[in-house]
């Protein structure tokens, strides 16, 4: 099945001018932001694009876009190649541009809506029918008529994403989508994506950011943008697995003390006390904790509780980037 995105081999520099280049007839600085980056996204998943502010994630989604194209590789959306089909690969793309600038600010946010639906050739009807359910999906509804020089940070936001989808594309690219919603925003929105988008109509949905809470909470799958490559594109639990050769375990054992039993000292990464309660992080291989609970209990140690312990998206994050080596 050909994928919805695909980004084989894809190089992009820049080149950085300033007024010693004019002036002084420096040369300008050359900047590589893309180097061999390789990627792809399938019908019905959110790929969450994760990386540091100036990894390339907006050089991305410009290539995509076919905004820009790449000095070398291949940028495809649905197997059309966006810098030679354009034509082709446009229509399928919804991109979310919340730059209010991209806005005409005395019009109404219905008003700017109804204009660029009109770009789509669709319906008066249908026109209609689609901004006023994006409206009120998103929590506009009551705005719809207010100008657009009067909206908040977060409405704009929030009429941009509106605007991405009047066509009904079959592709999102959402570059930084909840920047400037407050929380229940925010949730509101990625439960819409993940399933009504994603889910419910079978569109494939890139998600930019650096939130790496956001990405966790939405994504089917998780890449990694670092020093203008890919280093790892897959759910979180297999890239878990992949860097955790042990796993960390809670165990919460009865205690009068703070002293903690000479058979967990070895693999002890935390403890602290709660009433009369300890308790202890381990890691540990998992065919060994029946083998530790058994000990513990035979030295008369009440076990109350075990489990494993989640290693969090940030902890995966700077190991998976502190492990790229510099070239």
């Amino acid at each position: 099945m050909t994928p919805a995105i695909e980004l084989c081999d894809i190089y992009k520099t820049f080149k950085l001018r300033s007024w010693r280049t004019f002036l002084l007839q420096k040369p300008a600085r050359r900047v590589e932001v893309l180097r061999g980056a390789s990627f792809t996204v399938n019908h019905g998943e959110i790929v969450s694009l994760l990386g540091l502010n100036g990894a390339g994630k907006t050089t991305f989604i410009k290539i995509l876009a076919s905004l820009i194209i790449p000095d070398r590789g291949k940028a495809r959306i649905n197997g059309f190649d966006t810098s030679l089909e354009d034509q082709k690969t446009r229509p399928l793309i919804g991109l979310v541009n919340t730059n209010p600038r991209s806005f005409y600010w005395r019009l109404t946010g219905r008003q700017n809506l109804t204009f660029f639906a009109s770009l789509y050739n669709l319906s008066s009807d249908e026109r209609t029918r689609r901004v006023n359910h994006l409206l009120d999906w998103l929590g506009l509804g009551d705005k719809a008529d207010i100008a657009f020089m009067k909206y908040s940070s977060g409405q704009q936001q929030l009429l941009g994403i509106c605007r991405a989808m009047l066509g009904d594309p079959e592709i999102m690219l959402m570059d930084e989508p909840t920047n400037s919603l407050d929380p229940l925003a925010s949730a509101r929105l990625r439960n819409f994506v993940k399933h009504e988008l994603a889910s419910r109509r079978n569109k494939a949905i890139l998600w930019c950011t650096h939130l790496l809470q956001e990405a966790e909470q939405v994504s089917d799958r998780i890449a990694i943008l670092h020093k203008g490559k890919i280093i790892t594109q897959d759910t979180l639990q297999t890239i878990k697995k992949r860097i955790e050769k042990e796993k960390h375990y809670l165990i919460k054992i009865k205690s009068t003390n703070d002293t903690l039993p000479d058979r967990l000292q070895p693999i002890v990464i935390s403890s602290r006390k709660t009433g009369n309660a300890l308790e202890v992080e381990i890691k540990s291989e998992e065919a060994d904790i029946p083998l530790i609970l058994n000990q513990l209990v035979q030295a008369g140690i009440q076990v109350f509780m075990v489990k494993p312990v989640e290693t969090a998206l940030e902890q995966v994050f700077e190991k998976l980037t502190s492990a790229t080596p510099h070239s």
